[in-house]
């Protein structure tokens, strides 16, 4: 009798004990096929469009910004462009990356939304005919990110797609600003602190 009680309530131990450590172990977010979620996007772009945007044409792909810094421009922008770039070259466009600046539009006098002349000017030159800009947010679980295709001739936003990325290992890292020169020193220099802070 004494036997048949321990071995149950050995079971019983090993059961719950179990279902805890399932309970409250964090499930870790899988990484999605980044390169797949761009291809996908631009497909969906092309498929948006309210205005014909001729095979052949000159697209300008600007570097995807974050939504909390504008001016800041990391991994994750720069190869999200990158492979929208690509995407749109295999779709049958001429397509060039072009640095242009983070606040792309400007109020002029009459609280209209325009091209800066400077922005303008670089544009014309390229001879582009649209200028595909993004923006992403990264959020606990998801990085999200939003496209727009804007027509250089009358400046009107002629196609937009809005996605999410799940936020697995490879996302953190892409979203993850660099440690600046001064944060490095300080931890090669404390590595005891930055375990703590860690």
């Amino acid at each position: 009798m004494f036997k048949k009680q321990v071995i149950v309530l050995t079971i019983l131990t090993l059961a719950l004990t179990s279902g805890c450590s399932r309970l409250y172990r964090p499930s870790e977010t899988k990484d999605d096929d980044l390169v797949e979620q761009s291809y996908d996007a631009v497909n969906q772009l092309l498929l948006n469009l309210r205005q014909p945007l001729p095979l052949g044409n000159l697209v300008v792909v600007n570097s995807l910004v974050n939504v909390d810094d504008l001016g800041q421009t990391l991994a994750f922008g720069r190869i999200v462009s990158d492979q929208i770039t690509s995407a749109f070259h295999r779709s049958g466009y001429l397509v060039t990356g072009m640095e242009l600046p983070t606040e792309l539009f400007t109020k002029n006098d009459t609280g209209i939304l325009q091209l800066p002349e400077k922005t303008k000017e670089a544009l014309a030159t390229s001879g582009a005919k649209a200028v595909v800009i993004g923006s992403y947010a990264p959020g606990r679980n998801s990085v999200y990110v939003s496209l727009r295709i804007v027509d250089l001739s009358n400046q009107n936003i002629i196609s937009s797609t809005d996605y999410a990325v799940a936020m697995g290992p490879d996302a953190k890292v892409l979203t993850t600003p660099p440690l600046s020169q001064t944060q490095t020193q300080n931890q090669a220099l404390n590595p005891a602190l930055t375990q703590t802070q860690k």
